[in-house]
């Protein structure tokens, strides 16, 4: 006689996948989207009868358990979109079964194992993290991950560099405003030139104080001939 569970609906090999009718033999284990935190329970690798094993879109961190290499049924393993740490464990290329594996967006570093089972895997299921080479993200060295070589031409520099331009704009600044406020300090006769210029020019701008000022001129002097 089989007997059958309640039907449900699971994340399979990155699709969402409703089993009506599921058996008591199939074994699936997710728990995504559960905003779960700390590192993944390596108990979690004596589960040896699980198909499919999804832990993406929580919180976790730490290391991926080694462990996890004794799942030898797993056919999806989904673990993206976490904050794991180190390196893809080598135990994970002797899982023969898989056939979806994704484990972008993490913060990975190091080799991506070798294995006849891990090359079938596309590019898109170990990026967002910053740390991992070699097939199928980068060749099978670390130089594409490297900084740049120092240019040959030229010697380097054991201080900081010095900005010419703008050097240059600072001192043009620096002499321009000296040559305009000196002789305002020094010259009685310049000082009053230039005021008298600079009032004019204002009350160009503005010819409602000229003609205040004009009206109260008028007045001091009546004020002086009175007193006269």
């Amino acid at each position: 006689m089989v007997y059958y569970q309640d039907a449900v609906t699971v994340v399979s090999k990155g699709s969402e996948v409703e089993l009506v009718k599921i058996l008591t033999i199939y074994t699936s284990l997710d728990l995504s989207c559960n905003n779960f935190s700390g590192s993944i329970p390596k108990e979690i690798g004596e589960l040896k009868a699980l198909y499919i094993l999804n832990l993406s879109s929580n919180a976790l961190t730490g290391e991926i358990p080694s462990s996890l290499g004794n799942l030898l049924k797993v056919e999806s393993l989904d673990l993206s979109n976490n904050s794991l740490r180190g390196e893809i464990p080598p135990q994970l290329a002797r899982l023969t079964f898989l056939s979806f594996l994704n484990v972008s967006s993490n913060h990975l570093v190091g080799r991506i194992p070798t294995s006849t089972q891990f090359s079938t895997f596309p590019a898109a299921s170990f990026t967002g993290n910053e740390g991992l080479w070699g097939p199928p993200l980068t060749g099978d060295n670390t130089t594409e991950l490297s900084p740049p070589p120092p240019s040959e031409k030229g010697f380097p520099h054991s201080g900081p560099e010095i900005d010419f331009d703008v050097l240059s704009v600072e001192i043009g600044c620096i002499f321009g405003f000296g040559t305009v406020v000196m002789p305002l300090v020094f010259c009685k006769r310049w000082r009053k030139w230039y005021y008298r210029s600079v009032e004019n020019i204002f009350f160009k701008m503005f010819p409602s104080l000229d003609k205040r000022r004009d009206s109260r001129g008028r007045r001091v002097s009546r004020n002086r001939r009175r007193r006269h």
